[in-house]
């Protein structure tokens, strides 16, 4: 282990590549992995899942920079994936490309990810009791119940994610303090001595048109298919449903929505979901910023 304390003393350089949905992340990432000669870590929730590749807009395995990536496609949609998972197993992986290698490229849009894995973040660990009283309350009103007593942890946990609004109920009973609160009095020390965050961030007309657009090759690529394919091989987990493109999808072959409502609503939550990207990067790291992969290029010299 190339550690002392919680910083690492190396000749090396980790470089974060971050920022919305269709901001060319991947694409920079390829052009570091050539030019560094080097591999890289995925930090997208969604890109860990196999088969679930059109939706998620996930580097092709006849890419000949796919073989060179890790933390892709390590979970069947079936299964369920935690942040504190992904801590461990990207910790691991980044150990030993550092043994390999002067550089690592870490690439995605799930800041908790990134942040849990390079920054000192831990978890609660020590199971809270659930009260009796708890147990009888529907999911919706363990969400109602939540909500009101930390709005910014409520957002985070779906209504049917009965087992954590359990736990995050009763961790502020037996601990007087909000989730938000332990996690913000941890002090969140980056572990890693050499990292250069890059945030690429388009102006927001070419993004939320590059959004579109994308949506639109993603169902004439054949998304549809791709979900019909999932819910025929797989029990999907509630976190595999949940993906944007995902969720939109299964409503139409329901029957719940007709084709073009579900284009729409597509494009409007992805560019939802890009705008809160962009707040957290921007709020979260201290990083060199960048509208477009040619500025990259030419900001980070290589």
């Amino acid at each position: 282990m190339k550690f002392t304390s919680f910083l690492f003393i190396m000749d090396f350089m980790i470089y974060v590549v971050m920022g919305p949905t269709c901001s060319g992340k991947t694409e920079l990432a390829n052009y570091l992995i050539d030019k560094l000669n080097c591999e890289a870590i995925n930090f997208d929730a969604f890109q860990i899942y196999k088969d679930m590749n059109i939706g998620t807009a996930k580097l092709s395995k006849d890419d000949p920079h796919y073989k060179k990536y890790h933390l892709l496609d390590i979970k069947t949609p079936n299964e369920t994936f935690s942040v504190m998972e992904y801590q461990s197993l990207c910790r691991k992986v980044l150990s030993n490309l550092l043994d390999k290698y002067n550089d690592v490229v870490l690439v995605g849009g799930t800041g908790l990810y990134v942040r849990a894995a390079l920054f000192d973040y831990s978890f609660e660990k020590e199971e809270v009791p659930v009260d009796d009283d708890l147990l009888e309350l529907s999911n919706e009103d363990l969400h109602k119940l939540l909500e009101s007593l930390d709005v910014e942890e409520s957002r985070k946990i779906h209504v049917n994610n009965r087992k954590r609004l359990l736990r995050a109920i009763s961790l502020i009973r037996h601990s007087n303090k909000k989730k938000t609160d332990i996690l913000n009095e941890q002090t969140h020390k980056p572990i890693y001595q050499d990292v250069k965050f890059i945030f690429l961030c388009p102006d927001r007309v070419e993004l939320y048109k590059n959004i579109d657009e994308r949506v639109l090759s993603m169902m004439e690529n054949g998304l549809v298919d791709e979900v019909k394919f999932l819910l025929e091989n797989y029990d999907l987990s509630l976190t595999a449903k949940q993906g944007i493109g995902y969720k939109e999808v299964i409503d139409y072959l329901e029957n719940k929505t007709n084709y073009a409502c579900c284009v729409e609503l597509i494009q409007k939550r992805t560019r939802n979901y890009a705008k809160r990207q962009v707040t957290f990067f921007k709020n979260q790291f201290d990083s060199e910023t960048y509208k477009n992969i040619e500025e990259a290029k030419i900001g980070l010299g290589v």
